[in-house]
């Protein structure tokens, strides 16, 4: 990726006051290189540039102009949460977009934000991380919108303690952090926007109790407050951020190899972090389980699915928390099981409150093709198959913007090549069926890497094996207002 600015993009504002002070706004264009499938440039006829405020359906200031001219829009009031939005247009037909992450601007100020700018649906190579062959490590969007990669190990398979962070407001990787390298780490955000590491296991195999709560806004000093809890000392335990901002830790596999029931809250002490064990308990203790929440409303439930119990077999019952109570459904009255029991796999929660479960591992160790709907009222549905080119296992599975879940790379067996497919996945509501579309292939294969949504609407991808970068994917304009 470069940093270039083809055509002249910079916005200059007249705010209605008495003394004509003025804002610039002059967004800095991050584009793929000249000649990559994802360029946008040189072949464009068109530009639309439009301001809004963010989530707002309707533009306040809007301009069309082509090759050679710029463009300068008056009226251009001050605010919070505004966003700069960018289409081209070849022939008549928008082939390229992108859009700031929200930004502030006042009076007699210049705002510089970032736009990634390129092909929709289309994959580009980027800068890569410090750490850029991590493999199965974990990744997070931050609260201000950057990504956050951590874990896992390099490929002499040792730890990483190096925790990356893309900026979209920069437009590049920085390492924020080094912590207590170790794989099979946890991450989970609580709701006043820190993260939590906590688990996993260091170089020497045993897990470990630490916990670092990383607040990136705070500063280099105190960006990192390390916690030793032998609560969560523990691997592959499944987490999910409830609505009041606790953040929940459920299962996982202890130091003495027993897969655990525990239920394990972290939620904010002032300045630090407290933790308590749930009197809850999962009825079956199970390791590589999700955690998702079913909505955003307070007290919504989580779904604890999947998973390997302590005899190493798939878990298919699903286990739902309620927080209001803080313990589970009685699985006597309530036991919704999957159709193909499974551990590794993915679920994601779609716009109609249901989670998609894709990819995963059977009782006979082999990847799941099947799909499958989760919701309260129905249970468990078979949603159709991926695709034979999809990546089962060692693939990542992020949301986007408008609700559909981008399926990248991964493997087809175990122990097989990686791919470079990629698939959208989407509900079909009429059908109650998923709809699974191929899009963009991956630059290059991997598997076991990391992926995140950025706060303008594109996913950032890192890592995996035998892999030494990182790709960024440009999804279509709708759902980033």
């Amino acid at each position: 990726m470069v940093n270039h600015r083809p055509w002249a993009l910079a916005i200059t504002a007249v705010v209605a006051c008495a003394d004509a002070t003025s804002i610039v706004i002059a967004p800095v264009v991050d584009t793929p290189a000249p000649g990559a499938p994802g360029a946008a440039f040189p072949d464009l006829d068109e530009l639309v540039l439009s301001i809004a405020h963010r989530g707002a359906e309707d533009d306040l200031l809007s301009a069309t102009f082509a090759r050679g001219q710029t463009v300068q829009l008056s009226g251009v009031p001050e605010g919070d949460d505004l966003v700069v939005h960018l289409l081209g247009r070849l022939g008549g037909t928008d082939v390229a977009y992108g859009r700031t992450c929200p930004f502030s601007i006042t009076a007699d100020a210049v705002a510089a934000p970032h736009l990634y700018f390129a092909r929709t649906v289309r994959w580009a190579n980027q800068a890569p991380p410090s750490a850029p062959d991590r493999r199965v490590g974990v990744a997070d969007t931050y609260h201000d919108g950057s990504a956050m990669f951590a874990g896992g190990v390099d490929g002499a398979a040792q730890p990483i303690g190096a925790i990356d962070r893309f900026d979209p407001a920069t437009g590049g990787f920085a390492v924020i952090a080094t912590v207590a390298p170790r794989r099979e780490v946890g991450m989970v955000q609580l709701g006043d926007g820190r993260e939590i590491l906590y688990g996993g296991v260091d170089a020497g195999g045993a897990p470990s109790p630490r916990i670092e709560v990383l607040e990136v806004d705070a500063g280099d000093g105190r960006r990192i407050e390390v916690l030793d809890d032998a609560r969560l000392a523990l691997r592959a335990a499944a987490a999910a951020t409830l609505a009041d901002g606790r953040a929940m830790v459920f299962g996982g596999r202890a130091a003495t190899g027993r897969a655990v029931g525990s239920v394990v809250e972290v939620s904010a002490d002032g300045v630090s972090v407290a933790l308590r064990a749930s009197d809850a308990q999962l009825a079956v203790a199970r390791t590589d389980a999700t955690a998702t929440r079913l909505s955003d409303d307070l007290g919504a439930a989580i779904a604890v699915i999947g998973g390997l119990d302590d005899a190493g077999a798939p878990v298919g019952l699903l286990e739902l928390y309620k927080p209001l109570r803080d313990g589970f459904a009685d699985p006597a009255s309530f036991h919704p099981t999957m159709r193909v029991p499974r551990a590794r796999h993915h679920a994601a929660r779609l716009p109609d409150g249901s989670v998609l479960i894709l990819g995963g591992v059977d009782a006979t160790g082999q990847p799941v093709r099947r799909i499958e709907l989760f919701s309260i009222d129905g249970g468990f549905v078979a949603a159709g198959d991926l695709p034979s080119g999809a990546g089962l296992i060692d693939a990542t599975a992020t949301p986007l913007p408008d609700g559909r879940v981008l399926l990248a790379g991964g493997r087809t067996t175990i122990g097989g090549a990686p791919v470079p497919a990629v698939y959208i996945a989407r509900l079909n509501p009429d059908a109650g069926s998923i709809d699974v579309i191929a899009t963009d292939p991956l630059a290059t294969a991997r598997a076991g890497h990391q992926a995140a949504l950025l706060c303008d609407g594109t996913v950032m991808l890192v890592g995996g094996a035998d892999v030494a970068s990182a790709e960024r994917y440009n999804p279509p304009p709708g759902g980033r207002r």
